[in-house]
């Protein structure tokens, strides 16, 4: 991944937007530290994507957690150490 400063930034703009086009993030930094990434659209909406998934993940294990049985208490160590003999 390319790194440049602000200043680079601002002076290459056009060129870094075809980096990113052919898939090659471009991370901005000010004074060494960074401080955003350049990346493709179609990235960004995968990523958008993929977090929002998380998010629904989280929500399908909380449902899950909600239909177990009363008293359900999950596996135990004992079933944990038979499991890892295979």
């Amino acid at each position: 991944m390319r790194t440049v400063s602000i200043a680079e930034a601002k002076n290459g703009l056009t060129e870094l937007l075809y980096q990113v086009e052919q898939a090659q993030p471009v991370t901005v930094t000010r004074r060494g530290k960074p401080v955003a990434v350049l990346v493709a659209a179609a990235e960004y909406e995968r990523l958008r994507a993929a977090a929002a998934s998380a998010v629904d993940f989280g929500a399908w294990v909380q449902g899950w957690r909600g239909r177990l049985q009363e008293g359900f208490r999950g596996i135990g160590a004992d079933e944990l150490s038979r499991w890892q003999e295979f």
